[in-house]
């Protein structure tokens, strides 16, 4: 029989994040809330951990990825990022750069979806690090 579920009257902050990192053995992901005017939240609030010398950030509320911060942690340098993202230019519209500020929210941020496919293509390397973020 088929059953029919309902969803509750809850205002979607009471329901909870839409993104949460994924549960890994080798990574201590933690929550952070970092001022910037660059946000018209006036902060961002984050899931992150460390990964050679670099943060891993996830923002809570919308899923954006600090695309820099695994771009860096590849070992690569922050001109090519820009190249990278320069020769794409439909990715353009879809990224939030935050300049300023406190320095670990600093780089280029995209949507959750537009990371994974770019870490699938170029963060071979560093997979079993990012479980976290994309499972």
């Amino acid at each position: 029989m088929l059953q029919e579920t309902t969803i509750p009257a809850t205002p979607s902050s009471a329901i909870g994040p839409r993104f949460r990192p994924y549960a890994s053995p080798n990574h201590h992901v933690t929550k952070g809330r970092y001022i910037t005017s660059n946000d018209p939240r006036g902060y961002i609030p984050v899931y992150e951990y460390p990964l050679n010398g670099q943060w891993i950030m996830m923002d809570i509320d919308d899923g954006y990825i600090l695309w820099t911060g695994i771009w860096k942690a590849l070992g690569n340098a922050k001109a090519d990022i820009v190249k990278m993202i320069d020769s794409q230019p439909d990715l353009a519209s879809m990224i939030r750069r935050v300049r300023g500020g406190y320095l670990k929210i600093q780089g280029t941020w995209m949507p959750y979806e537009v990371a994974l496919r770019l870490s699938r293509r170029v963060a071979w390397p560093i997979r079993d690090d990012l479980v976290p973020l994309f499972g």
